[in-house]
């Protein structure tokens, strides 16, 4: 019986979330884009860093008229939700994190940039391979 019901339940928790995409959808079984969209958001759900939807690589101009349509669309939504009396969430800024360390691919140097076919190291990148130099370790840079 219990086995029955976690199964339920998950069943009920994936309907809840995919049920967006089955609005278009006849039945309760998605077919085709919303199928592959479901997939897409189970493995979110499951702890994917991205969507597999989503495109490196773009001409900026393509990309910036894509954000600039869903800008418009969202102001749009917001703009007649207002004039039809229907109280929308508050919108949410995320703010920038410029310091938060980019995803490096498989199989890439740790440490410093791959230019051109070579491996260029900064000497910071130096230092922090081979540790403070043995000169160093005992003598004050100040006055002697």
């Amino acid at each position: 019986m219990d086995a029955e019901d976690l199964k339920n339940d998950l069943a009920l928790q994936r309907l809840l979330k995919e049920s967006h995409l089955l609005e278009s959808a006849s039945d309760l079984n998605p077919t085709g884009k919303n199928r592959h969209k479901a997939i897409d958001l189970r493995i979110q759900a499951l702890g994917a860093k991205k969507s597999i939807y989503t495109q490196e690589k773009m001409p900026m101009s393509h990309r910036r008229g894509i954000l600039a349509k869903a800008a418009k669309r969202e102001e749009k939504r917001r703009r007649e939700a207002r004039e039809n009396g229907i109280i929308l969430e508050k919108p949410t800024f995320k703010p920038k994190n410029s310091n938060k360390r980019r995803e490096r691919g498989i199989g890439g140097p740790s440490v410093g940039k791959f230019v051109g076919g070579t491996l260029k190291l900064s000497k910071a990148d130096v230092t922090r391979i081979q540790g403070p130099s043995k000169e160093s370790k005992g003598k004050s840079k100040g006055r002697r």
